[in-house]
């Protein structure tokens, strides 16, 4: 009788350990939940010989016979470490394809490299026609005579590994333009390995073009590496399929992965959290918990990792993008939250205070403990001296007094609490799986946790999610609904993603949706909608039995023992700003002077565009459009040898003129058509067809809030080096065009025009007032694809030095700059916020613990965001301490409209107190000193609350009536902040040789 394949060997390869267990997936319903055998073994500079030893140990123990196993899953961090440690044997260089047609070149690739991976990676980059719009019409078809004479240069390069990105490619599921890139090229370089962006990642430009450089330059180590793990299974005499886990929680077979490494870069959490569902019985009925979110705390020897999981069992994903390396990317991730609290956390007094972490012994733990002969005293040993665990020599321990263990208790306590308070969807009370060797430093009951679980096996957790991932499959696509029924686009999108799972390997009976995601798009006067929905199943068993290996044993046995190898050079004996992206990393901030010279002219510098993408983020009041690509493309533009001069408006005659740029559309467009640059250039060229003799002397940004407040001085580089003038026409971020001062002072905002850097200019030149005018030009958009460059009929200077909200571009420089010190003088971000613009005050600090949002009619997102506040015990670096006990509401459209403090008690309706509303400007800001946008609200974050008092040319009557709270709907008076306004300090006054 033919023995069956039913077991699976899971295999879990991290920086200490490589964990193996043996499961039988058709005993899940017994106590083990059919797990066999549990084999542990340090990992092995040669990866490959400490996976074998895992494999052989865990068969050993249990006996099984080899044929019966079915399948064997391996999760590794071994491709990770060759980028993080810039490992140049392994790193190859890239040749980058972009189908963008005219766009995304304000943007080079490689330009937020650290510098030692750019010079490793970057081979050759070339823009060729073609890319889709956000509904998936041509840009413009593609040029195959163009993409065969790339081939021809990178063949002269000597480069045959090849990443192709297209604008919106993760939409075209039809293959219609990165595959036929693909096939061009294959025709004119057989021997070359193509990597396509949208079998990579997910919607955002850059953050996917990032994982496809790093994925290609890892390709050839990758396939070594993936080919030597075959060779070892072979050779233990298994005849099964292997796989590999994934960064999402499921598994891809090896002869993908070796096509897609990255997609395992970052497994080793995610198997965790996924063997602790399992381990604890959630997919079971009996083990399932209704109505309660779920929290995996994976305690180690050095930090806790923390992830929420999701109904389906999957851990929640990350949000836009991730950093590997120090290269912002984007591909489906999970969310997860390290803390320093492990195992060999050290335990200090400090100022008569007892202090747990961050500092910890690490694996050196059995040597340094004080319970195993050490002289380091660890969270270990408190767990001990209290009397929860008998581990080592307890006497090494009598002596510790008992003062020091209540207080450490107290931290520890402290510390998982808030871990997992801050992945926590709501304030209801979580269930808390606990697993890892280190989650022994759990010792008493967590506030807001009803349940406390850690299952048997709780210390291989990593290895039993490798034996039971599931293979999945995902789409990310918008889609336009005008006409159609929502649901029905939903359901036939759900369709298609669960038969990619299926073609992956998953069982048909199996597959369910596990994830929807439904994100209306903003700003758009259509009704459209972006979905990203996941489907998974588990492993088709038929197609396991009918398994037939890929390769011969001969074939692999080609494969050379340094590619199964761990670098062993490292970071610590490369330079260190080698591997820095951020300029002000390596400076004396309080030093730093800003180059202005001895006419009073700014030039900015990447140091200086750094203080003021954080600057402008805090004045966008939660708005604004996303800064860091325009942040990125003034960056480039420097490095390209232009220069961003910027002035005070009294050194320019009045009888000049001004013109006012501004980025304009859909932020999900935003983030994947990256613009060409020459979208102002063609908006201002055909608005100055119908203004004989005017001439543009100087740009403004219309908003200084978010990415627009950088935006003018693109537009300066475009025209020689027209200087961006110190100010602009809001003094925050507002959502609609008319919201700005030239429309207080009857400044016709009229003929108007938007681009959208590929030929297409419209203007209106005349509206019957300034909401059709918005109307107008946000319907002419859609046509221009979600994304223009918008500019302003030209202002006189004079006009200018009357309706301008000048010198703000100082502002967000100092508040930036103000930020940067104190997070390197680690002093107080609030207060030096505060101090940098006295016109405002901290109002609250807090965490967010609901979020309310949807799109109303227009476009605009709407909704409220709660706060309640930080006790005096939860203070973290950063935050400002507060004796509020109310919570607080921040309604938005777009931005926060106004800040009401409210009894946490009080009945739904209650009115509170209302500290402050718009035009006063409102922002959330972050620990780190960076402020959220309303896209950016999720519950758990700590946040402070900053409000500055408006420019006076919104304390006009008209002013309170064109941005005050009744223009967003709210049946309420304005109601001042409450402190003096300050004039901005000028960096041209203050910095100009004397």
């Amino acid at each position: 009788m033919a023995i069956q394949k039913v077991y699976r060997i899971g295999v879990d390869v991290g920086g200490t350990n490589t964990d193996c267990v043996i499961l039988h997936p058709g005993e899940a319903d017994l106590p083990d939940r059919g797990i066999r055998s549990a084999f542990k073994t340090p990992t092995t500079a040669n990866v490959t010989e400490g996976i074998t030893k895992a494999i052989e140990g865990a068969i050993s123990q249990c006996g099984i016979p080899l044929h019966a196993v079915s399948a064997v899953m391996i999760g590794t961090t071994h491709f990770i470490n060759a980028v993080v440690q810039a490992d140049d044997r392994n790193l190859r260089k890239v040749g980058v394809l972009r189908v963008c047609g005219p766009y995304t070149k304000e943007n080079p690739a490689f330009m937020d490299f650290p510098p030692i991976l750019g010079r490793i990676m970057n081979g050759h980059v070339a823009y060729l026609d073609g890319g889709l719009e956000f509904d998936t019409r041509e840009i413009m078809p593609l040029n195959e005579a163009q993409i065969r004479k790339e081939c021809q240069i990178l063949k002269e390069k000597g480069i045959t590994d090849i990443a192709v990105i297209g604008v919106f490619s993760p939409l075209d599921i039809a293959g219609k333009q990165e595959a036929r890139v693909r096939e061009i090229i294959l025709e004119e370089m057989p021997e070359a390995d193509v990597v396509l962006s949208r079998e990579i990642g997910q919607l955002g430009y850059l953050e996917r073009e990032n994982a496809t450089i790093l994925n290609t330059s890892i390709l050839k180590f990758a396939r070594k590496t993936i080919r030597g793990f075959k060779l070892a299974i072979r050779t233990l005499g298994l005849s099964c399929p292997l796989f590999l886990t994934q960064n999402d929680g499921t598994i891809i077979d090896a002869d993908s992965a070796e096509k897609c490494p990255i997609k395992t870069f970052s497994s080793g959490p995610t198997n965790s959290m996924s063997g602790a569902a399992y381990l604890a019985g959630l997919d079971t009925k009996k083990g399932r918990i209704q109505n309660s979110q779920v929290i995996v705390a994976d305690v180690g020897g050095t930090t806790t990792d923390v992830c929420a999981l999701l109904p389906s069992g999957f851990p929640r994903q990350a949000g836009t993008w991730i950093e590997i390396g120090g290269v912002r990317s984007a591909f489906p991730m999970p969310e997860v939250l390290s803390v320093a609290l492990g195992g060999g956390t050290k335990v200090e007094e400090r100022d008569g205070k007892v202090a747990v972490g961050p500092e910890s012994v690490g694996h050196r733990l059995l040597q340094e403990g004080l319970v195993f002969g050490g002289n380091t005293l660890t969270t270990t040993d408190i767990v001990v001296a209290s009397g929860h665990a008998d581990i080592g020599d307890a006497s090494k321990v009598k002596d510790v007094p008992k003062d020091v263990i209540t207080k450490a208790r107290y931290r520890m306590k402290r510390l998982l609490e808030n871990a997992v308070d801050a992945m926590k969807l709501s304030a209801d009370d979580a269930v808390v799986i606990l697993v890892g060797g280190g989650s022994i430093v759990h010792m008493d009951d967590l506030a807001g946790v009803g349940q406390i679980i850690r299952p048997p096996f709780h210390d291989c957790a990593n290895a039993v999610g490798a034996a039971i991932a599931k293979i999945s499959g995902q789409i990310d696509i918008v889609k336009v609904l005008e006409g159609r029924d929502e649901d029905q686009v939903v359901e036939e999108v759900c369709e298609e993603t669960k038969k990619l799972a299926i073609d992956a390997g998953a069982d048909p009976e199996s597959v369910r949706i596990v994830t929807i995601e439904n994100m209306p798009l903003q700003y758009v006067q259509m009704r459209a909608t972006r979905l990203i929905i996941r489907a998974a199943g588990v492993l088709n068993q038929k197609a396991l039995m009918q398994y037939v290996p890929s390769e011969t044993t001969e074939e692999l046995l080609v494969v050379q023992e340094e590619g199964q190898r761990v670098s062993k050079t490292t970071n610590a004996e490369k330079d260190p700003k080698d591997f820095l992206v951020s300029p002000s990393a390596l400076i004396d901030i309080r030093q730093y002077k800003p180059e202005v010279d001895k006419d009073g002219t700014w030039w900015v510098s990447e140091i200086d565009l750094e203080f003021l993408a954080t600057g402008c983020s805090i004045l966008a009041c939660g708005g604004g459009g996303p800064g860091y690509m325009c942040y990125m493309a003034a960056r480039a533009a420097l490095k390209a040898g232009h220069r961003l001069p910027v002035v005070d408006i009294n050194t320019l005659p009045d009888e000049g003129h001004v013109f006012g740029s501004i980025s304009y559309g859909a932020p999900t467009v935003t983030l994947e058509r990256i613009p060409s640059g020459t979208e102002s250039v063609d908006a201002t060229t055909a608005l100055l067809s119908m203004y004989p003799g005017v001439k543009m002397d100087a740009q403004i940004a219309v908003e200084i809030g978010g990415m627009n407040g950088i935006r003018p001085m693109l537009v300066s580089a475009q025209y020689g080096q027209v200087p961006t003038i110190d100010g602009d026409f809001m003094g925050r971020a507002y959502p609609r065009v008319y919201i700005m001062t030239p429309y207080l002072f009857d400044i016709p905002l009229n003929p108007c025009t938007q681009s959208d850097g590929n030929g297409n200019v419209v203007t209106v030149h005349k509206a019957s007032d300034p909401k059709k005018l918005e109307k107008i030009h946000r319907k002419a958009g859609h046509e221009l694809g979600l994304f223009s460059q918008l500019v302003l009929p030209p202002i006189t200077i004079k006009d200018a030095k009357k309706i301008g909200t000048l010198g703000t571009t100082s502002l967000a420089w100092y508040l930036g700059h103000a930020v940067y010190l104190a997070r390197q003088e680690k002093t107080d971000i609030m207060k030096a916020i505060v101090e940098a613009n006295p016109s405002g005050r901290v109002l609250y600090t807090g965490k967010i613990v609901s979020v309310n949002r949807y799109i109303s009619d227009g476009g605009y997102t709407e909704g409220t965001v709660r706060l309640k506040p930080i006790g005096s015990d939860e203070q973290e670096y950063g935050d400002s301490v507060t004796t509020e006990t109310r919570d607080m509401i921040l309604p938005f459209q777009n931005e926060y409209l106004y800040a009401e403090l409210i009894d946490p008690d009080a009945e739904k309706g209650t009115k509170g107190e209302i500290l402050c509303t718009v035009p006063d400007l409102i922002s959330l800001v972050g620990t780190d000193g960076y402020a959220l946008g309303t896209q950016d609200l999720r519950y758990g974050v700590r946040v402070s609350v900053v409000a500055f008092v408006a420019h006076p040319h919104w304390y006009t009557p008209v002013g309170i009536r064109t941005g005050g709270p009744k223009e967003f709907g709210y049946d309420m008076d304005f109601i001042p902040l409450g402190t003096p306004y300050y004039e901005p300090k000028r960096v041209t006054e203050e910095f100009r040789p004397a």
